[in-house]
């Protein structure tokens, strides 16, 4: 799809280059004419069959593009999208979205190391989208580094918003370990995701920001690596030993973690 012009809505945006891929479609870098402004724009294959598959494929599409704006109205944190579309021909839907600098992962990629004002920066940004999400009983499920847009000014935006629903019952595996929680990994035939799954995203990329290496997946999750010693800040080692927590009834609330200590201080 580089270098190629599709139209949406009466604009045309000329892909430049892919950004990222995963599992709900391809994102790349898009100019706009005739303004010539900068986006990233996703595409999501439709699966192909009659009209009736292609509707019942882009009805979910359509409600993520409502809950985005939704969501990007009353949060900071989550990544806007201006625009939306389908190409009923090559079986496609388009969001065209802001487009920020690089995500977390490459972000840490270049960095040796982050300040302790640094990583609180971060982990408030990363509560605030927790705290969005929990108050709107939406379950991400799959917040992980990738998905995390850097922007101008240090802020961090969730994008990839594939995996979004209310609270609901789980039916196999998926999302992305560590970062997913034990019960997306791994679910049995009783569980039931809840925004608890999202508190252990939020552990997990707090002990990736601070000791610069995913968690083990494995009991005590939150220790730290062979290799290093533990924080010494006892209430980010708090946050760790409650969020990295196998059961998900024993994690705490995202206004839980907005209120706690490390959180607030500065």
């Amino acid at each position: 799809m580089e270098n190629r012009t599709w139209a949406i809505h009466g604009y045309y945006y000329t892909f430049d280059k892919m950004l990222g891929s995963g599992k709900f479609g391809y994102v790349y870098q898009a100019r706009r004419y005739p303004d010539n402004k900068q986006f990233a724009v996703k595409a999501v294959p439709l699966v192909a069959g009659s009209f009736g598959d292609l509707y019942q494929n882009t009805m979910p599409i359509l409600e993520e593009f409502r809950k985005i704006r939704e969501l990007a109205a009353i949060s900071y944190h989550i990544i806007y999208v201006y625009d939306f579309g389908f190409d009923s021909e090559k079986s496609l839907a388009y969001f065209v979205m802001e487009q920020g600098q690089q995500d977390l992962k490459k972000y840490l990629s270049y960095r040796a190391l982050l300040t302790s004002a640094d990583r609180k920066s971060k982990w408030r940004q990363l509560t605030d989208i927790a705290v969005t999400l929990n108050d709107y009983r939406i379950v991400h499920g799959d917040i992980k580094p990738q998905n995390l847009i850097v922007f101008p000014g240090m802020h961090i935006k969730l994008c990839n918003l594939g995996m979004i629903k209310q609270a609901f019952p789980k039916n196999g595996p998926s999302g992305t370990p560590p970062y997913s929680a034990p019960e997306v990994i791994i679910p049995n035939s009783t569980t039931i995701l809840t925004t608890k799954a999202d508190v252990w995203s939020l552990g997990a990329i707090l002990y990736l920001i601070t000791y610069r290496i995913a968690p083990h997946f494995g009991e005590p999750y939150y220790r730290p690596p062979s290799n290093q010693y533990p924080s010494r800040d006892p209430d980010l080692n708090d946050i760790l030993q409650r969020t990295l927590v196998f059961n998900p009834n024993k994690r705490p609330t995202p206004s839980w973690l907005a209120k706690h200590r490390y959180t607030k201080t500065h």
